[in-house]
């Protein structure tokens, strides 16, 4: 009886574990190599490329992301994205994103306006997290 407790006490602090960073990643759209192909380029842009096996993508998606979308909230030319290296589809002249603009380790966050890449970012920590908040929220004033 106490290793069916146990087990269902991991499998509940698991799940509850989780879902935080699931319910956060849902409220960040995906984007697709296509897609921006399409998109209006004198906006801004706030891409963070990520796959699903990233740490620290999840962790960004849940602690930095939600604060940087509701701080330009009221501004309809930011926006922002998660780009699944491992879910995107190439553009109708068969390029990346990732290779277009040098993205070689995730998670990499990339300010763009009119399609020019304004700021580069590798990487995601508690160390570096609020440097970092701080130079995507410096370059999206700059740009708006």
């Amino acid at each position: 009886m106490k290793k069916i407790l146990f087990a269902l006490a991991v499998c509940a602090a698991v799940w509850f574990a989780v879902q935080p960073a699931a319910a956060q990643t849902a409220t960040l759209p995906n984007l697709t190599s296509r897609d921006y192909s399409s998109m209006k380029k004198d906006d801004v842009y706030v891409v963070m490329f990520t796959a699903a096996y990233c740490r620290p993508c999840l962790v960004a998606k849940r602690e930095m992301f939600p604060a940087l979308r509701e701080r330009f909230a009221q501004d309809a030319n930011v926006h922002f994205y998660a780009l699944d290296v491992e879910k995107d589809v190439p553009a109708q002249d068969g390029s990346l994103l990732k290779n277009v603009w040098g993205v070689n380790a995730l998670p990499t966050f990339v300010v763009v306006y009119n399609d020019a890449v304004m700021l580069f970012e590798r990487g995601y920590s508690p160390k570096t997290a609020a440097a970092l908040k701080q130079n995507i929220i410096n370059k999206v004033n700059a740009l708006k």
